[in-house]
């Protein structure tokens, strides 16, 4: 323990300047923090760290009008450029999900799972980028690149595996292409944007049958028969059961694939008649060829249109702030349409605001918590100062890291916290003690931080070692703990240095008044 010896020498002559010149240290600390804090602002936000998961998951989107076999053509290319990057293990896609399911998916929209060797040698964002560099120009395809854990969370809490999603809100649809075009073309403009799609509104072909009431009453056919009859042509009617061993089918009779395809032998399906003639039914309604949304979506009681977008080489919540200005400030939106930010930014502002709810609650619990233990307002105040202390130092250490502040370094605050009351409580008690068996207030004061070098020391440095694996060690997983580690380590270090330098100058400065012999 030769070195705790020699940061004790160093330390008493240290400490006993500080007690000297109380308002000298202050004001150091005073300057010291608001340098620090001026590199708060050039932090970015953002919800949650990527994860590194070892594969990506892209989400491909054609037009509604596609076929299937155009589907699987155009994705099979998609496979076939990303089977061409390096690091690429494998690649499995699926196409569509069943509209039983509690998330149907059309044939249009495909998930593409591409699995990543173990052993390689570039960054997962610069595989990225190669992959987009790849497949990001397909003409008529839209690729949104995620992770499949990714995807999960994303979809669960916001309803889109994007990271922006820009909603439009209002009545009429053909209104919210146009302005949704408008968003898209803004938001093409911003740094870090990647990945642009707008969710498809119309497009999508569609025949509009619709019944002519006097032709189908000449022959004494009411609306309901027409429709009847379109419904057993092209939906089908069962009529039996057909029995193949113990296995029942449905005998089911409709028109054939491809006259249920043709719109000419739609309008020659011939109706019957009350009197027995047949009528076709092109005699009987009017039969048009148009195009329609493929789905019509609906959030909050109000028709909308999303404009999703991927971002890359940026902090999320410094893009959706950037997006979100320049929305307001070029876009002109009609009376009753209105625009609201979504995805993975609409978690974050959620997760921060839940966190800082709760790190305020837990500081209030604390004081209540300290002024029952010590009977002191002020020195349950004085206690607390550490609390900025080590969030300065967990800015800092951020900033040096080139980390954004997300959920897991808002967690790595409240623990640290922690740690940074509970090593000034002692030196408070400490005094408290020494004072109570005689000892005069600067004189315990002085012993009482002398004493607790070691302890203190040995408490941020366990803490310190115990962190270090999740800055050095680069596994897969880790990324979520290491904001949570940068803050604690930067939080632990100035929080230290404040609780055997600052603090016992603060606490004579408060104190000075109650122990007039200071």
């Amino acid at each position: 323990m030769a070195l705790l010896r020699a940061l004790k020498r160093w330390y008493a002559p240290l400490l006993d300047w500080c007690l000297r010149r109380p308002w000298t240290v202050i004001a150091l600390a005073g300057a010291i923090a608001v340098a620090a804090l001026a590199t708060a602002p050039l932090l970015g936000t953002d919800f949650m760290p990527r994860l590194d998961e070892g594969a990506y998951l892209l989400q491909t989107v054609l037009p509604p009008e596609a076929s299937l076999d155009e589907v699987d053509r155009l994705n099979h290319r998609v496979e076939d450029l990303l089977r061409d990057v390096p690091e690429v293990e494998d690649v499995v896609r699926r196409t569509g999900r069943s509209e039983r399911t509690e998330d149907p998916m059309p044939h249009t929209i495909s998930d593409v799972l591409v699995v990543l060797r173990p052993s390689r040698n570039r960054s997962s964002d610069a595989i990225e980028d190669d992959m987009r560099s790849r497949v990001g120009h397909l003409p008529g395809v839209s690729v949104l690149f995620t992770t499949p854990l990714g995807m999960r969370i994303d979809e669960g809490l916001g309803g889109t595996p994007a990271d922006l999603a820009l909603k439009v809100f209002g009545p009429d649809l053909d209104q919210l292409t146009t302005l949704a075009e408008q968003a898209r073309r803004i938001m093409s403009e911003v740094r870090g944007v990647t990945d642009l799609r707008m969710e498809q509104a119309t497009g999508l072909p569609q025949l509009r049958i619709t019944v002519n009431r006097q032709a189908a009453g000449r022959v004494g056919l009411a609306p309901g028969d027409v429709i009847r009859a379109i419904r057993v042509g092209l939906v089908g009617q069962q009529v039996s059961d057909v029995w193949l061993g113990q296995r029942r089918f449905d005998l089911i009779v409709r028109l054939s694939d491809d006259r249920r395809a043709d719109f000419n032998a739609i309008r020659s399906l011939l109706v019957d008649g009350h009197d027995g003639t047949r009528i076709p039914l092109g005699q009987l309604a009017d039969i048009e060829q148009s195009s329609g949304p493929g789905a019509i979506r609906r959030e909050s009681g109000s028709r909308r249109l999303a404009v999703e977008a991927t971002v890359s080489g940026r902090d999320l919540g410094g893009t959706a702030a950037e997006i979100r200005e320049r929305v307001a400030r070029e876009m002109r939106l009609p009376t009753g349409y209105f625009f609201d930010l979504g995805g993975r930014v609409e978690n974050q502002a959620r997760a921060t605001r839940s966190l800082l709810i709760a790190i305020g609650l837990a500081l209030f619990a604390v004081f209540i918590l300290l002024y029952g233990a010590l009977g002191s307002v002020g020195e349950a105040a004085l206690i607390l100062s550490t609390v900025p202390m080590a969030l300065i130092g967990g800015v800092v250490a951020l900033f040096l890291a080139r980390e954004s502040w997300n959920v897991s370094s808002l967690v790595g605050l409240i623990g640290l916290f922690g740690i940074a009351v509970q090593n000034s409580l002692v030196l408070i008690t400490q005094t408290r003690t020494l004072m109570a068996e005689g000892h005069e207030f600067r004189q315990a004061l002085r012993e009482a931080s002398i004493g607790r070098v070691r302890p203190k020391l040995m408490t941020a440095g366990t803490a310190i070692l115990g962190l270090m694996p999740l800055l050095v060690l680069r596994l897969h997983g880790t990324e979520i703990e290491r904001p949570l580690a940068i803050v604690m380590i930067g939080g632990l270090v100035t929080s230290t240095l404040f609780t055997l330098l600052v603090l016992p100058a603060l606490y004579v400065m408060a104190m000075r008044s109650r122990y007039q012999r200071v």
